[in-house]
């Protein structure tokens, strides 16, 4: 076989890809590059059997039914998927600044229309983004997180945004506590770190509140309704019998003092008490388009304060302004940061295939859009890990993909052209000819 020279981007992926090696058996792993390799290189996944038949029979001489086992009955756990993608995603830090790193978790889930009813978890979902003229979706319903992880850039940061697992609802578990159970496991890998949540306001009730309390570092900034309960702080002990006020009196939030403006919102901001944790003080927002008839207003809810966010303290964050005017602003500033969740899920689906798969069984679908998670981090996370790639940081994923597809398939067509050559010596010459030819690749 040809000697594949140490630039290869082959090379580099199957060493990226062999962090995941403890979660596979032998004939499941080879299985697990091949489907990484494949959602990389080909443009539209239109089915598992369009992945085989346009890439994967080319070079490999597995049958097509060894993938469709792979994804259906293959004995590997999704939730060991998504702790390797962490642990891989905070290699990115290094140590002497995880003191001053905080972390944001993002949490929301996206629906999925499917066409026939042969699938699996297949439900009649509400949808409040619909547009064709019904508040109602049939398909599927995935609860995702994603991690957010700060790259240092001399004293500025910006934050990569990296999916690390999804999960299929099935109706067994509520979304609170899906959520819930993937909080907790990402959460056992982030002891050293200051933790934030961001999550909108479906969240910040149940299992996700309880999770949110039982880790000491993991605080929370959400969006809230606008009718949540507010109170103010309880009135000093008056020295008469009985137990003494845990709430003072109920805030309105349209006696606020909206005396910043914040693009084309009215913003105001305190400190407040809420149902949702106790006698826990909390950083309220509130922010409004237009103050007299209050239209739309929308509440956000942290329970860590400004200066206690230890990512703005020496750091400057790009795209949130730490000016200390603004200081008091930025739990609301740093809850931007959750968007990033909606414009991976747009890429997945537009760019990404995440909905053409045509399998039926819930493991078999929940793990082919796991490995559509790992091809996409792995794009993501290959401009800082590879000098080769650098040109390509912090640009579109499919950008990078694209450059990577590229490679790979070049590799991929001249390492098996040299394989059938008989003859040494056209073997060394063209072996020669090609480390030269892929070493002129480099990333623009």
């Amino acid at each position: 076989m040809i000697s594949i020279p140490s630039n290869s981007i082959k090379q580099t992926l199957n060493q990226y890809l062999f962090q995941y090696r403890s979660v596979f058996k032998k004939r499941s792993y080879l299985l697990f590059i091949w489907s990484i390799s494949a959602i990389i290189c080909v443009e539209e996944v239109r089915s598992v059997r369009f992945l085989y038949d346009n890439f994967i029979k080319k070079y490999c001489h597995k049958t097509l039914n060894s993938f469709y086992y792979f994804l259906s009955y293959a004995n590997f756990s999704c939730d060991a998927l998504l702790t390797t993608t962490v642990k891989i995603a905070l290699s990115l830090i290094s140590d002497e600044m995880k003191q001053y790193t905080t972390i944001f978790l993002t949490i929301d889930d996206t629906l999925q229309a499917k066409f026939g009813n042969k699938f699996d978890c297949y439900y009649k979902l509400f949808d409040h983004t619909s547009k064709n003229g019904t508040p109602y979706l049939n398909g599927h319903c995935f609860v995702s997180l994603v991690i957010n992880i700060p790259v240092f850039i001399g004293r500025q940061v910006r934050y990569l945004s990296i999916p690390v697992g999804y999960r299929l609802y099935d109706k067994q578990q509520t979304k609170l506590q899906m959520a819930a159970a993937l909080i907790n496991i990402v959460m056992s890998l982030l002891k050293e770190f200051q933790v934030i949540l961001l999550c909108d306001s479906w969240y910040p009730k149940g299992e996700v509140i309880e999770v949110v309390k039982a880790h000491a570092n993991l605080d929370i900034i959400c969006a809230v309704r606008h009718d949540t309960a507010l109170y103010d702080f309880p009135p000093a002990p008056t020295g008469k019998r009985g137990r003494p006020r845990k709430y003072g009196d109920k805030l309105d939030i349209r006696n606020f003092a909206y005396d910043e403006k914040v693009g084309d919102y009215y913003v105001a901001t305190r400190q407040a008490l809420t149902n949702l944790f106790g006698t826990q003080t909390v950083t309220i927002t509130v922010t409004v388009r237009n103050i007299e008839p209050f239209a739309s207003p929308r509440v956000f809810l942290s329970t860590v304060a400004a200066q206690d966010i230890r990512i703005f303290k020496e750091h400057e964050v790009k795209g949130i302004s730490t000016e200390p005017e603004k200081q008091k602003l930025l739990p609301y500033l740093a809850y931007s940061l959750r968007w990033n969740i909606e414009v991976i899920f747009y890429e997945h689906k537009f760019f990404w295939s995440f909905g053409n798969y045509m399998v039926r069984n819930q493991s078999a679908i929940e793990r082919y859009v796991n490995l559509i998670g790992i091809a996409f981090a792995f794009v993501q996370i290959l401009p800082f890990i590879s000098r080769r790639f650098e040109g390509y940081q912090f640009q579109s994923p499919q950008v990078t993909k694209h450059a990577v597809a590229d490679q790979l398939s070049q590799e991929l067509i001249f390492e098996t052209f040299v394989q059938k050559l008989e003859n040494s010596k056209i073997y060394y010459a063209v072996m020669s000819a090609v480390s030269n030819f892929l070493g002129l690749d480099e990333a623009v």
